[in-house]
């Protein structure tokens, strides 16, 4: 084949950032040889030759987004047929004018957007000669269309505040799941101060094992629901999203079926799912499918408490716990903070569910 494509990478993704190239043109590959890294959702992918042969030409440069479908090399000398690797669960964008450029994301496994960025050929000049990045611009024209006067206002913020900076990888996919749940979730969040029994050792595996028990008692919390169909299933296991902090941004793997494990299980799970985050070796599989997500917050700061956590769809809860403090007769007190979709669950259901976690915990 001439062309290698970007394959479907799995889990319903229709997209993956460029992080690395490991060939260039006039280079021979080896069949299985890695050629680039990409990023997709919060995971690095490592993509391998299809064939041996040369590179002709390599698509696309560090940072750049790619969809499935779209090629990423040429090799010298084959002939014209196009093929992908591995099974295309979304067909090849289709050909495009040179005016428009199409940008299309995903927030889980489904398209939530597509927009469209207008310009003319000149008004593209002119940003070239600018030094303005188009996909930075909104248009003011008809239908969203940029003008010249948008492409040298930008120019002028430019000048005066220096270029912004565009959100890649962790960030990039975070800042969509944030909007995706604005858009859909009625959120309500409850508050609760918990007099713990005993500081135990491993506050985030103690509160996992609370949520499971109020899950168990309060189903209505572990649901994946569907806003467009207004239906939801409930869940008899609870698969539980870990919000983990790092530099490159949040990420959040999943620790599975918490119902039934122990602590002591649970602890070195989280520790290899955190330890898997850190060294972005994590796979994307382990970073989706959660029923219900907990956020340690007070971890990170001991002067945090109250928090209004964001529910990502189609879950319809979150839990964030903040840092344990000491009231006057030194009694510790644990804040718990509830956030819920309230298309699908009602105050009561929340209350108790709240009501559940702080028994198992005192």
């Amino acid at each position: 084949m001439r062309y290698f494509k970007l394959p479907d990478l799995g889990e319903g993704l229709i997209e993956a950032e460029i992080v690395e190239w490991h060939v260039k043109a006039g280079d021979q590959v080896a069949t299985d040889q890695l050629m680039l890294a990409v990023e997709t959702a919060k995971a690095i992918v490592e993509i391998p030759s299809p064939q041996m042969g040369i590179i002709e030409h390599t698509f696309g440069e560090i940072g750049d987004t790619v969809h499935i479908g779209e090629p990423l090399v040429e090799y010298q000398g084959e002939n014209d047929s196009v093929s992908v690797v591995g099974n295309l669960s979304a067909q090849p964008l289709a050909d495009k004018a040179p005016e428009t450029v199409v940008d299309r994301f995903s927030v889980g496994v489904k398209v939530s957007s597509i927009a469209a960025i207008q310009v003319s050929p000149s008004v593209r000049g002119l940003a070239g000669r600018l030094g303005v990045d188009v996909g930075q611009v909104k248009g003011t024209g008809e239908g969203g269309r940029i003008s010249s006067d948008d492409i040298e206002k930008a120019a002028r913020m430019n000048q005066r505040h220096g270029n912004s900076e565009k959100l890649t990888g962790v960030r990039k996919s975070m800042a969509k799941v944030m909007v995706k749940s604005h858009q859909q979730v009625v959120p309500v969040t409850l508050f609760a101060d918990v007099p713990l029994a005993r500081e135990p050792n491993d506050m985030t595996v103690t509160v996992a094992k609370a949520i499971a028990f109020a899950c168990a008692k309060e189903p209505a919390l572990n649901v994946w629901f569907d806003g467009d169909k207004l239906s939801r299933r409930l869940l008899n296991f609870v698969d539980l999203g870990i919000a983990v902090d790092t530099e490159q941004g949040l990420f959040v793997p999943v620790l599975r079926q918490v119902q039934e494990r122990s602590e002591d299980d649970l602890k070195a799970g989280l520790a290899a799912l955190k330890d898997a985050v850190i060294t972005r070796n994590i796979p994307p599989a382990e970073l989706t499918g959660a029923t219900i997500i907990l956020s340690n917050y007070g971890s990170l700061n001991p002067y945090c408490r109250y928090g209004t956590p964001i529910v990502v769809p189609p879950m319809v809860a979150i839990v964030g716990i903040g840092a344990i403090y000491s009231i006057k007769d030194g009694e510790k007190i644990l804040p718990i903070s509830l956030t819920f979709d309230h298309r699908c669950v009602t105050g009561g259901e929340a209350s108790r569910f709240i009501g559940y976690i702080a028994e198992q915990l005192n």
